[in-house]
């Protein structure tokens, strides 16, 4: 394996190849790890970057700063509310319909650890919500190793159930790889079309970020009050850069040519591009078909019937 030469380092400085003709979106990407994400890709030159966030006013900051990273009118912000099922689905079908080509699609967006709240529209825990060589990246983290034993994913009110603000967290983290690991096995099975060498089978991973100074730590502060506050102190100087640390290992999975070379695929990546076995419950096989055919219910409650393959 190439890894065990390299080592486990990897520089988005220096070790992303030119990324020319190259089309990203990235959700959440005007702050934090999705900010360093954009940035980094930005410096090599790739043809197009959809930024998908929720506020302009944020995404506006971002331009301002992606200057200092390469040239900031290749990346494009699109409004997206992902606590939206609506909206997601409409600025999805709106990027299908202008993209003749997709190499990577960072889906890095998400809640930390904070208290349990239900989206106005959905009524649904906010926590949950052709190209060869292509890539599709899951932002984890280890803290899914925490997740409760009895989660299931069988229903919708199971979803609904606070659980606690670690918990919540922590399922969602062990829901993205559940939900990488069963695209993966039904990509093969040939669910979404032929499966050749050549096409159809995108590189799909999970990540672990690491621990990264992000406004997580406020969130928890929130949910848990002084003794979060007390223990945010004590460990916020041990904290990663968000721009040139915790994004690394989703550079890694996104844009470096050893994903393609050393067929890493359904994997978890973890700083900065070590492979390593999530939880025996992120394994789980019964567990992920749990989770698809639940995500495909809330679709389907929540903006009706789909035209595309679930």
């Amino acid at each position: 394996m190439a890894g065990l030469v390299t080592g486990n380092k990897f520089d988005p400085n220096k070790d992303i190849p030119d990324l020319s003709g190259k089309v990203y979106v990235v959700t959440g990407g005007s702050a934090g790890i999705g900010y360093g994400i954009v940035a980094h890709l930005l410096q090599h030159n790739p043809s197009k970057i959809y930024l998908l966030s929720n506020k302009e006013e944020h995404a506006n900051e971002a331009q301002e700063g992606l200057k200092n990273w390469g040239d900031n009118t290749k990346v494009e912000w699109r409004q997206c509310n992902l606590e939206s099922l609506k909206q997601t689905d409409e600025v999805t079908r709106s990027l299908a319909k202008d993209l003749d080509r997709l190499d990577g699609l960072v889906c890095n967006a998400g809640l930390g650890v904070g208290v349990y709240n239900e989206s106005v529209e959905d009524g649904l825990d906010t926590h949950m919500q052709k190209t060869t060589d292509s890539r599709i990246v899951f932002q984890s983290s280890d803290v899914h190793k925490g997740a409760p034993s009895s989660i299931a994913f069988e229903s919708i009110n199971e979803m609904n159930q606070d659980i606690g603000p670690t918990n919540l967290y922590a399922r969602t983290k062990l829901a993205q790889i559940l939900f990488a690991r069963e695209l993966v096995t039904r990509i093969k099975n040939g669910q979404f079309g032929q499966v050749t060498q050549a096409q159809g089978l995108p590189f799909i991973n999970a990540v672990h970020p690491g621990g990264v100074l992000t406004d997580q730590p406020n969130q928890a502060i929130e949910a848990y009050g002084t003794p979060a506050k007390i223990a945010v102190k004590a460990i916020k100087p041990f904290m990663k850069s968000p721009e040139e640390e915790g994004c690394r290992p989703a550079l890694f999975a996104v844009a470096s040519e050893s994903v393609a070379k050393e067929t890493i695929q359904a994997a978890y990546i973890v700083p900065d591009r070590k492979i390593t076995e999530p939880s025996n419950q992120a394994k789980d096989e019964k567990l992920a078909q749990n989770l698809w055919k639940l995500t495909k219910e809330v679709l389907e409650t929540k903006i009706g019937n789909v035209d595309y393959t679930m």
